[in-house]
């Protein structure tokens, strides 16, 4: 093997299972395998761009935001062309992604974040989920640490005005939300 095998092996082999687990939340147990294994595809390709040592897993989220992006198009495609088929009177095929969550607080937090923009949920998902500092969020976002840390205390106080807003208008889960009968 050369040096380029064994660099790729040793990255693939530290930060495989943190990068999988980043996929999985984004895009769900069906899709994560492909979508991490796009993400190092790209490692691969792109061995001399990855950093050494642990700030070789920020680059990675960056990469994989890219891939999961792509599915979240992909994805957000399909649900118009389902739209338009459905009002020409065709079905479009089931795609079960259905959510359960048990508990209306993190279901209020889950509703908050989704009235987020896509690059306000990201960042708080790399700092909160990922738990990155405000350094690696700023190698993942490819921005400086300042940028970085002004973008994070923008989301979060997105996310309160967005929880706070729900509350106020008394957020209810419906029965099919809560998995139970009427």
């Amino acid at each position: 093997m050369s040096s380029q095998d064994d660099r790729f092996a040793e990255i693939y082999r530290s930060f495989y299972r943190h990068v999988h687990a980043y996929c999985r939340r984004r895009t769900g147990p069906d899709r994560a395998d492909d979508a991490a294994a796009e993400a190092f595809l790209v490692a691969w390709r792109k061995i001399d761009l990855v950093p050494y040592g642990d700030e070789a897993l920020p680059w990675l989220y960056r990469v994989a935001y890219g891939v999961v992006a792509n599915l979240w198009r992909t994805t957000s495609r399909q649900k118009r062309l389902d739209r338009k088929l459905m009002a020409l009177g065709v079905e479009p095929a089931d795609v079960p992604e259905v959510v359960i969550v048990s508990r209306q607080e993190a279901q209020q937090i889950l509703t908050a974040l989704a009235r987020l923009g896509p690059d306000d949920q990201e960042v708080l998902r790399l700092s909160i989920w990922e738990e990155l500092s405000s350094d690696e969020l700023a190698i993942a976002l490819d921005v400086t640490s300042a940028a970085a840390r002004q973008r994070l205390a923008r989301a979060r106080r997105r996310l309160a005005d967005s929880y706070n807003y729900l509350e106020s208008k008394g957020f209810k889960l419906s029965v099919a939300q809560r998995g139970g009968t009427s």
